[in-house]
């Protein structure tokens, strides 16, 4: 019987029967991975936050599947129940169930993991067999995951609880200690499992040290570690790196353990991993160093135990250092230079110019260096521990000699070119004439300075001016004469017979300046049967020539120095004859002479762009054969001659373009080529090459191409892909290999069936590290064949076949197939006591390996389970306020077999629906319905949560029960302060009970806070500010300015509202403040300050501002008043003076009795604060009267 293993993945069940209801779930399994368990055993049960249980399921025995509907949104607790003494871990875990983002809904399984046994062990030392403290230990599964870790107690015990039964590997390690073996693997069947004495076990320890030179770190030393001798010892060291160096202490073992550099930036250094026992550390300097170190102590002894061990510093006290001379820097060395520090001789270099300074102190020293011909510095140099380094002495000059042929003196100069540098030296007074200086490397001029005597006397030396070029050597014969000379040559022409390119030839000979250029006027020389000379050539450089005409020479220039009496020009050899040709393009070109040879030879020649001129060597007419990448129109020359004047045009018209195909495999590649712009199309194969190209064969073609012509290329083929599909190549101005190359790699075909021939099934090849391809689907036929392709083969790709009520295998690559199978089906019927069918009820079926799947059955009460596999599931019936019988069910199935099952469901519960409303009649969501009964039937209490409608349905209550109904208004997440009605009690006895409403109302959040400011005046609110604030807090909460009447002329004063913006119901004691711009100078108030708290849905309070006009300021405002009029007195007598005698005594009577009554009369007044002002305006306007009267009488007057 051939069975195949099935793995359908459900994590979250959203099951929809017919009546449209959603049923969610958690679900997952009670696991235990490397060990048997009986399910069967374990429970998991759903509890509310207060701990009461829910439901609560079995697992299915054969893979400990369980499943528990959810049908209220809440918070939940799912919880495992095992037997006595079985441990999980998660034990419990927390559901905030709401249907979207909670761990249920999200589709995960809630697993409970078994968990175990315990693992024991000691970790000792090597050669000590006591435990080793503070060791991390890690527990780890064989595949690596990380199962515990713990350290080591005093003892070097760990342990490991709890684990199951499995296979496991422990690892030890330590920041600074090693190990033996840093693992051990270990086998957990049905017990507690101890490690054995030994298997784990420190091997060493770190043994440090540091070097330091004047209290500093230093780093340019090594360490040889020597062990004791006799005694076995383990050291992390590889013994091919430890130098050849034997020990000098009896003691200890002749040849070293290990060998170790000290940090360069630290001075430290470590050997590692060093067991218990004595050893010798002893420094050492690499022989091939330049420098060598002088250290103290020589050597320590160090014995390690059962920890790491830091030695003493080992301190450097003096050194060797070595040293260079060269030529020129990052040059060859100058041997047997002696070498002086402070005036003494203490060294000579070798022949790389080396020298070393033995056993020396930091400190300042002067070095001095002389060699034959050479000139150096003297260097000033600090040595130091941290700069145990000598700079390179570098040549500063070279000797430099020469000879002025005179029996006097003369002084030479010589100037270094491109800089300012210029010195003199004088020759000696005898005939040689002889003068030496120093000079460093580089170019100068050198000339002979004469007196006005000597110009007088007609004495010059020639050349009047030499370059020369110091060039890391010493230099000599630079010679001034007052010499005269002859310069001579000869011509020589292809054949001694023929004289013809003597004709009309002339030589000419011109001086050259110090820098090679011509200067002053040629010079010209006839000829004389091919031979030439030139006469009183005063010494120097020179250039002859002949000119190139149409003839070829072997060089047509000579240059010369004219040294002595007689100089010899080398001489002028014809070669050939001058052929010009202008080419558009570079090209190949072959020329054969046509005539007077019996057998011409070919000579190829390669055109550059342009004018291009070579030579022949025999006169005549010659035939061309062009090659290359170029095609010529016919047009185009096939001859030149000798003796043409103009040169040979060549102008190429098509121009080669190179097409390449990178192909994977041999074959033949033929392209369809398109004239873009014309219908013609040509098949043109593709040619092999021998050449490779990142392990791909080289096809190639070349097309000719005009400039700017456009051509189609799209490979051809059955078996290849091709990439880019269609190339588009643009003809050049040149010859060109199109950079994109077409790539053809063998395309995947995929030839598959399904054994046996299963036709019609789905067949999707998918694409899985490239998402953004779309994946194909291919359909079998009635053999069950199908095929894919061609694709890329380098794509990875996976291969799917589906069938309804069939199950099939991993794609097989060897045999390109996939094997089928017809699966099982179980058919589950659920009715009622009547024989209805039943909808709505869940139905959760598992088998092994982790399959399950849950379904809820429809109005037919029905439910397929269709492609199973051969194997015994588990089959569980579940409805809230039904019984099932059977409960569960073990149902075996056999090969292809169809399994009939019938439950019946006995309603054992029943609900209460109603809606939840707000005060305005809204649906009130979210809300906790609870029913409790009393202690006669147990205190049962059941819940829900109002839906978006406002409804609710509380399930599972049981008959002949008496439930108080009533909303929740306590807890955190509660969001209902009250309802209306407190609660209703309702009786269950055999059916639903609807229509239990209720009116729920929100708690208080905010309070209103509302003022009324009452001042005693209209005019004074424009002074006032009011503030909130909050107790403890110096920042208002809000402030704002009472805003004047819309009439403040009005005598009705009824206050100004204050609304303040909403504060939270927080029971915290707030204060309101009334501030006011009025001058306490001028007016005494108080000002309200006026406490609350936040604790009613809103708050009203009054404030009075009643200020009273200080007495001070009354006085002042009777004396102002008593001037204006006192003002207007005098202005009248001034105007009136005809009858101010007469009036006087009675005007005054009148005045004073007046002034008087209105005092009195202002007092109370100004106490009511009526404040009498003076207007600016009114005095203008009095003013102004009396002008006019003024200026009228004086008018009069005249």
């Amino acid at each position: 019987m051939w069975s195949l293993t099935v793995l359908t993945t459900v994590l979250l069940v959203t099951l929809e029967p017919a009546n449209g209801n959603e049923v969610f779930g958690c679900g997952g399994f009670i696991k235990n991975a490397n060990s048997d368990l009986d399910f069967s055993r374990v429970e998991v049960g759903l509890y509310n936050p207060q701990g009461s249980l829910k439901i609560k399921t079995d697992c299915s025995p054969s893979n400990g599947y369980y499943f528990i509907p959810l049908y209220d949104k809440g918070e939940y607790v799912l919880k495992v129940i095992p037997p006595p003494g079985w441990s999980f871990e998660p034990e419990q875990v927390p559901v905030k169930f709401d249907g979207t983002t909670d761990i249920c809904s999200q589709g995960k399984d809630v697993n409970f993991i078994f968990k175990g046994f315990g693992i024991t062990g000691r970790v000792e030392i090597y050669q000590h067999k006591i435990g080793a403290k503070g060791v991390q230990v890690e527990l780890r599964s064989e595949s690596n995951a990380k199962i515990g870790q713990t350290v080591t107690d005093t003892n070097g015990v760990f342990s490991f609880t709890p684990i199951k039964s499995g296979r496991y590997v422990i690892r030890v390690r330590h920041e600074k200690w090693h190990f033996v073996k840093p693992e051990y693997g270990v086998e957990v069947t049905t017990g507690n499992t101890e490690i054995p004495a030994g298997a784990l076990m420190v091997s060493g320890f770190d043994v440090e040290g540091s070097v330091v030179s004047d209290g500093q770190p230093f780093g340019n030393v090594g360490f040889l570690l020597y062990a004791e001798k006799g005694k076995a010892t383990l050291v992390k060291c590889s013994s091919d790196d430890v130098p050849a160096v034997d020990g000098t202490d009896a003691r200890f073992s002749a040849a070293p353990r290990c060998y170790t550099d000290a940090n360069k930036a630290t001075g430290t250094y470590t050997f590692a991993g060093v067991s218990s026992g004595k050893y010798r550390v002893v420094p050492l300097f690499a022989a091939n160093k330049a420098i060598k170190f002088h250290i103290r102590p020589e050597a320590q002894e160090v014995t390690v135990d059962r920890d790491g061990v830091r030695l003493a510093p080992f301190e450097v006290t003096g050194f060797s250092v070595g040293g260079k001379v060269l030529l020129t820097a990052g040059g060859s060395g100058v041997a047997n230079a002696k070498v002086k520090l402070n005036g003494k001789d203490v060294a000579t270099t070798n022949s790389n110019g080396e020298y070393l300074l033995e056993n020396i102190q930091a400190g300042t020293y002067t070095i001095q260096v002389t060699a034959d011909e050479l000139q150096f510095k003297d260097h000033i140099v600090k040595i130091s521990l941290n700069n145990p380094s000598l700079p390179d002495v570098v040549v500063a000059g070279f000797k430099v000699c020469g000879q002025v042929i005179s029996k006097h003196s003369h002084r030479v100069a010589i100037t270094r070119k491109g800089s300012t540098f210029h010195t003199e030296v004088t020759t000696k007074e005898n005939a040689a004439g002889e003068w030496c200086t120093f000079l460093e490397t580089g170019h100068y001029t050198v000339e002979v300075r004469t007196s006005q005597e000597d110009a007088a006397a007609g004495i010059q030396f020639f050349p009047l001016v030499q370059s020369i070029h110091v060039d890391r050597s010493p230099l000599g014969g630079i010679v001034f004469s007052q010499l005269r000379a002859t310069v001579s040559g000869e011509i020589r022409c292809l054949s001694n017979d023929d004289a013809s390119c003597l004709q009309d030839l002339t030589v000419t000979m011109t001086a050259l300046d110090t820098n090679g250029n011509l200067v002053g006027q040629p010079t010209k020389a006839e000829l004389a049967d091919g031979k030439y000379s030139f006469a009183n050539v005063l010494p120097g450089s020179y250039e002859v020539s002949v000119p190139k005409s149409r003839l070829c020479w072997q060089s047509n220039t000579v240059k010369i120095n004219v040294k002595s009496a007689q100089e010899t020009v080398p001489p002028f050899i014809q070669s050939g004859y001058i052929v010009s040709i202008v080419s558009s393009h570079s090209t190949k070109m072959t020329y054969k002479l046509q005539e007077g040879v019996e057998s011409p030879k070919s000579e190829d020649l390669t055109l550059n762009s342009g004018m291009n001129t070579f030579c022949v060597k025999q006169a005549g007419k010659y035939a061309i054969t062009l090659t290359g990448c170029h095609r010529y129109a016919d047009s185009t020359p096939k001859f030149f001659t000798t003796d043409e004047a103009t040169p040979l045009s060549l102008v190429a018209s098509k121009h080669r373009t190179t097409v390449k195909i990178l192909a994977e495999e041999k074959s033949t590649y033929k392209t369809l080529v398109t004239s873009i712009g014309e219908a013609d199309v040509q098949t043109i194969e593709f040619q092999p090459t021998n050449e490779r190209h990142d392990g791909k064969h080289i096809y190639q073609h070349d097309f000719f191409l005009t400039q700017d012509e456009k051509i189609a290329i799209s490979p051809q083929s059955e078996i290849m892909l091709f990439a880019p599909t269609t190339l588009e190549v643009i003809g050049g101005s040149d010859c060109s290999e199109v950079a994109t190359k077409i790539v053809a790699t063998k395309g995947l075909l995929i030839d598959g069936k399904t054994s046996p021939p299963i036709g019609e099934a789905k067949i999707t090849l998918l694409f899985p590290k490239n998402p953004e391809l779309a994946s194909l689907v291919a359909q079998t036929n009635e053999r069950g064949e199908f095929r894919f392709g061609p694709i890329d083969a380098g794509l990875e790709v996976e291969l799917v076949a589906e069938k309804e009520s069939y199950v099939f295998s991993a794609w097989d690559k060897a045999s390109g197939s996939f094997k089928g199978h017809k699966l099982c089906e179980i058919i589950v019927t659920v009715k009622d006591d009547t024989g209805k069918r039943l909808p709505g009820v869940l139905l959760s079926l598992s088998g092994a390996e982790s399959y399950r799947k849950n379904l809820v059955t429809g109005d037919d009460g029905t439910i397929k389970f269709h492609s199973l596999s051969p194997s015994e599931y588990y089959l569980r019936a579940m409805m809230k306020e039904y019984e099932f019988r059977p409960n569960s069910k073990l149902i075996e199935v056999r090969e292809g077999a169809t399994v009939m099952e019938e439950l019946r469901g006995t309603r054992t519960a029943f609900s209460i629906f109603g809606s939840i409303t707000s005060l305005n009649g809204e649906p009130f969501s979210g809300v906790t319905v609870e029913a409790v009964t009393d202690d006669r039937c147990g205190g049962h209490l059941e819940e829900s949560t109002s839906e978006f409608n406002g409804g609710y349905r509380i399930r599972g209550l049981q008959p002949g029960c008496q439930y108080s109904v009533r909303v929740r208004t306590d807890g955190p997440s509660s969001n209902v302060d009250r309802s209306i009605p407190k609660e209703k009690v309702v009786k269950v006895e055999s059916g639903d009970i609807r229509d239990v409403n209720m009116i729920a109302i929100s708690p208080l959040a905010f309070v209103d806070v509302t003022v009324r400011v009452l001042a005693s005046e209209n005019d004074y609110y424009k002074t006032l500010k009011i503030f909130l604030y909050k107790r403890g807090s110096d920042s208002p909460v809000h402030s704002q300015r009472i805003e004047s009447p819309l009439n403040p002329k009005s005598k009705i004063n009824p206050g100004i509202m204050v609304f303040f913006p909403r504060i939270p119901f927080d029971q915290k004691s707030y204060y309101i403040e009334l501030t006011s711009t009025l001058s306490d100078k001028n007016y005494k108030y108080n000002l309200p300050t006026i406490e609350f708290t936040a604790n009613a849905s809103s708050y009203f309070t009054e404030v009075h501002f009643r200020p009273e006009l200080r007495t001070a300021e009354g006085d002042l405002n009777q004396n102002s008043l008593s001037a204006i009029v006192l003002i207007f007195i005098v202005g009248f007598i001034f105007f009136k003076q005809d009858l101010a005698l007469e009036l006087l005594g009675a005007v005054w009577n009148k005045v004073s009795a007046g002034v008087g009554e209105i005092v009195s009369k202002s007092k109370p007044k100004e106490q009511k604060y009526e404040p009498v002002e003076i207007d600016e305006r009114e005095i203008d306007k009095l003013a102004s009267s009396i002008n006019a009267i003024k200026k009228k009488k004086v008018k009069k007057a005249n």
